[in-house]
């Protein structure tokens, strides 16, 4: 399977990846603010469609590394929190969450989760409007996010988030060139 994410005809991004352990697990680290807090952002837990929900994203705790923040994110050292409000949440199955974007716009992120014979299949679409440099760092924020979470779930030691996401986005801007080109 393909770790990289994917750009949709409509301009959207999709990643997919597989998980180990039973969707019920999944489900867990995706809406309880403990275990989100392990591999993307802490704040409330996501119980219901309607809801709105603080998610709170401190990116040093996310792994054991100590790490220097790129000079472009200095203002997230101190964390970063955004009302994020619950559009779908269909468990163990289905959840949709929009959260402000940049200039005024708002990012959709939705989330499949299946089982399948080797672990739960994870599809993240995010759609919204952005810029070439937002989109690159949503791309590799959601890369680097997403094997942290993986790393997490099969009990090994992930990579350093800022290393890693800084790596990705160089490695995104390369293979997206052509679609970037064509965003404001």
């Amino acid at each position: 399977m393909n770790k990289y994410g994917e750009i949709l005809e409509d301009g959207s991004m999709k990643f997919v990846r597989v998980l180990p352990g039973g969707i019920e697990r999944a489900w867990v680290w995706l809406t309880q603010g403990e275990r989100r807090k392990e591999w993307l952002c802490g704040g409330g837990d996501i119980t219901h469609a309607g809801q709105t929900v603080r998610f709170e994203f401190q990116h040093q705790n996310l792994t054991p590394h100590d790490e220097t923040f790129p000079e472009k994110y200095k203002a997230l050292e101190k964390g970063v929190a955004y009302d994020v409000e619950i559009k779908i949440c269909d468990a163990p199955r289905h959840l949709v969450m929009v959260w402000p974007g940049e200039d005024g716009n708002i990012a959709e992120i939705e989330i499949r989760l299946s089982e399948e014979a080797d672990g739960v299949r994870f599809e993240l679409v995010q759609r919204g409007a952005a810029s070439a440099e937002h989109f690159l760092g949503a791309l590799g924020g959601w890369h680097a996010h997403l094997d942290i979470m993986v790393d997490k779930l099969s009990g090994d030691t992930p990579k350093p988030f800022w290393a890693t996401h800084e790596a990705l986005v160089e490695d995104y801007r390369e293979r997206a060139g052509d679609y970037l080109a064509t965003l404001r």
